[in-house]
């Protein structure tokens, strides 16, 4: 790896021995508890031992959305050494299926994320870097979680994730679509690119560069494809019993999916491969009284659909709800923007508040919705803990206002040029063919 990607990365070594570490930062018994904690020193209370957990190794930090050091992860140099990577284990300040490698990193890396990759090794993360590809992360030494999906689909639209294209790595994907399901609300993405039998992100990238890897991103397999494929792997598909099997097979997991569009898509593609009518599927296979319980934060999901509350707006919200004083950046004009759009009412209700109160908290916030429909769903946006510093959530709630009514701008221009071209030419007026010709020239 070069000394740039180093640097950018924090990558380090733990040198060999035992007590290395300890014998530097353990200069009291309430340090090396503290190191204890932190799993950075290994206690074994039998032997009376204490020691370096990690000894010989590459060291990769694992850092909040904050920069913070809360981890550690370390790869063996000799390969025949095991494990191959060891991790830091639980504490108070670290989580691991909700955290995620390279994160923080990719966020400084791409000024504007559009999408990001999920691999499964701290060096796929490196190596992609190292070749322009600087929005990868990986999970830490667990299967991809909802809480990742959810934390990822805050940032991006787009969540690719990257497998080996053997039996292993297919399992792995879907186990990660399984994880993405509850996750899945309009808007959101994910898809699976598996790469050649024997390849890696790191071998991949080396040998074929950033656009081979960038071009087989954009044949990735998409939500949809994957799941019907994944399902129909061992069917016969000209039989009824085939379609029958696949039908019985994919109304669990559909009925999983959260209330929208996509959900409507995947049980009209259903249908479409069952040769059952869309009508008589969801009565025959009773989808909605046959849905599993709902997993965690569904709720919180419900209630968001219930406000017709969009990802950007929930992120929003949850900003403010953390930090209600940036409420107060807003001027007069700014939020005459947000007015108007029932799926902003929520938002600019709570923004009001702010400025109207003389002094204001969160709590003396949450406790004004106590006793309405949405308090537990606020008091969850409430909770979530952005990693961010409170200037950081500042510019990203002025930032995420802005693209708010950037993107509402842009869909009611669509709707103007999609109600202007469903007309006949003759139908047009002077008036209307040249908004159409200014639209299509882009002009605003």
């Amino acid at each position: 790896m070069t000394g740039e990607i180093a640097r950018d990365y924090a990558i380090g070594y733990a040198p060999p021995g035992w007590d290395n570490l300890m014998k530097k930062l353990a200069v009291s018994n309430a340090d090396r508890q503290l190191l204890i904690d932190a799993g950075m020193l290994t206690d074994n209370p039998e032997e009376s031992k204490t020691y370096d957990r990690f000894r010989d190794r590459v060291m990769f930090p694992i850092r909040d959305l904050r920069g913070r050091t809360i981890a550690f992860g370390g790869r063996v140099l000799d390969d025949e050494a095991k494990p191959k990577y060891l991790n830091s284990p639980e504490s108070p300040v670290f989580h691991k299926s909700k955290e995620l490698y390279g994160l923080y990193e990719a966020r400084r890396r791409v000024r504007s994320l559009k999408k990001m990759v999920v691999v499964e090794g701290y060096m796929d993360v490196v190596a992609l870097a190292q070749y322009g590809i600087g929005y990868a992360v990986a999970t830490l030494g667990t299967a991809t979680s909802t809480d990742h999906l959810e934390r990822l689909f805050r940032i991006v639209p787009t969540v690719v994730f990257c497998f080996d294209g053997d039996e292993a790595g297919r399992n792995a994907a879907w186990k990660a679509l399984r994880a993405a399901i509850p996750a899945m609300t309009d808007g959101c993405s994910a898809r699976f690119l598996f790469l050649p039998d024997g390849e890696d992100p790191d071998t991949f990238v080396r040998q074929n560069g950033k656009e081979a890897f960038e071009a087989a991103i954009d044949e990735s397999l998409g939500f949809s494809e994957f799941f019907f494929q994944s399902l129909e792997a061992d069917l016969d598909m000209q039989v009824a019993e085939g379609r029958a099997a696949l039908s019985k097979a994919a109304v669990p997991f559909i009925a999983e999916l959260p209330e929208g569009v996509l959900k409507q898509l995947v049980i009209d593609e259903l249908s479409h491969r069952t040769g059952l009518a869309t009508e008589r599927l969801v009565d025959a296979a009773g989808l909605d009284q046959q849905a599993p319980a709902r997993p965690v934060g569904t709720e919180r999901v419900q209630q968001q659909r219930r406000l017709k509350l969009s990802r950007l707006g929930e992120h929003a919200l949850t900003l403010l709800l953390r930090q209600p004083d940036i409420a107060n950046l807003l001027d007069a004009d700014d939020l005459a923007k947000l007015e108007g759009e029932t799926a902003w009412q929520i938002l600019v209700e709570v923004i009001r508040r702010v400025q109207q109160s003389e002094e204001v908290s969160t709590i003396l916030l949450l406790s004004h919705y106590q006793d309405g429909p949405y308090f537990q769903f606020l008091k969850q946006l409430a909770e979530n803990d952005p990693m961010l510093t409170q200037d950081q959530i500042a510019e990203e709630f002025l930032g995420t206002l802005r693209k708010m009514v950037s993107e509402e701008d842009t869909q009611k221009k669509q709707m103007v040029i999609d109600d202007l071209v469903a007309k006949k030419p003759s139908d047009l007026t002077e008036e209307e063919r040249q908004l159409l010709r200014s639209y299509r020239r882009g002009s605003p």
